[in-house]
């Protein structure tokens, strides 16, 4: 009874209420005390080809905490960031979709004081943009007998249909619940390295921007590593870069001198590939394209080999 009460509670409220324009929820993070949260929202929750996507990131914390935003460039995943707006508790991006269909979102991270947390990489889907060419109004008649006005009789069996309608959608939404196995578990950093490595060669940019290749490349490494181990690694020069993560009393990887690196793998994959990168960036080299795909291959490597070491021996 209780059920069938809120039910029909609902059905007023869907037919009376006017609709509202509110941003989507499309990613959640809680921080390891319980006392941060952060949340990506979205607008509108169904986005065409031709709308200015607006992505809302909301963060509450304890008053004091200081909260530090990913940084973001001029591409979010496949959207062309055209505007940023950033206060003290939240980010606001303006972007434009490149194209329809499913786009990734790269996963974000936000530091709230001490505290860190980290919302999953998602996937927004993008709708084609309604064909207006052919659409026409020719077709479109006029009604040629008044419309009939109805009794009261109507309006009940109306009011009944909805409401056994939304009865069924209701137990049909239990029962796919029910059905569910588990919550779908979100892309590791490694996976989101690799998936940004092959659409980068998929995307064929080595044929026509040599340099903007390098430079895509390089940023994909340094971002895995700085997911990794916590190091700023865009801030960083290549040599300081290199000089950071080599430091003994890191234990990042390991090298004769050292016992128990945090992560598998070395940088013997890493220094040539970064230097070869800094050539083709900085000294106008030219590479051919045996050359690319050595530095391609050697960033593949490297970020397929370098994991966590607890987890290779779990």
């Amino acid at each position: 009874m209780l059920h069938c009460l809120r039910i029909c509670v609902g059905a007023v409220a869907i037919l009376c209420c006017p609709l509202f324009l509110v941003a989507a929820p499309f990613g959640e993070a809680v921080s390891a005390d319980g006392q941060c949260r952060a949340v990506l929202s979205v607008l509108p929750d169904r986005p065409t080809l031709a709308d200015t996507v607006t992505l809302i990131l909301d963060v509450t914390c304890p008053d004091g905490a200081l909260v530090e935003f990913p940084p973001f460039g001029e591409k979010l995943g496949e959207l062309k960031i055209v505007d940023i707006a950033k206060s003290d508790r939240q980010l606001v991006l303006t972007a434009t979709p490149q194209r329809s269909g499913k786009m990734l979102i790269w996963a974000m991270t936000i530091r709230c004081g001490e505290q860190q947390m980290d919302i999953p990489a998602t996937e927004l889907d993008i709708a084609a943009e309604i064909d207006t060419e052919n659409a026409s109004l020719d077709d479109i008649g006029l009604a040629t007998e008044p419309i009939p006005e109805w009794s009261w009789n109507f309006y009940a069996l109306a009011a009944l249909l909805v409401l056994i309608a939304l009865i069924l959608l209701w137990l049909f939404y239990k029962r796919k619940t029910a059905e569910v196995p588990e919550e779908i578990h979100p892309l590791s950093v490694q996976e989101l390295a690799l998936r940004r490595l092959a659409e980068l060669l998929e995307s064929r940019k080595h044929e026509s921007d040599v340099k903007g290749f390098f430079v895509e490349l390089s940023d994909i490494v340094r971002w895995y590593v700085e997911r990794l181990t916590g190091i700023r690694a865009p801030e960083l020069t290549t040599e300081e870069f290199l000089h950071k993560i080599a430091e003994p009393r890191n234990r990042f990887w390991g090298n004769a001198n050292q016992q128990s690196p945090r992560f598998t793998g070395s940088l013997e994959t890493l220094v040539p590939f970064l230097e070869s990168a800094d050539i083709v960036k900085f000294a106008k080299h030219v590479p051919t394209n045996d050359e690319m795909m050595l530095a391609f291959r050697r960033a593949e490597q490297f970020v397929q080999k370098s994991q966590r070491t607890e987890e290779t021996t779990s």
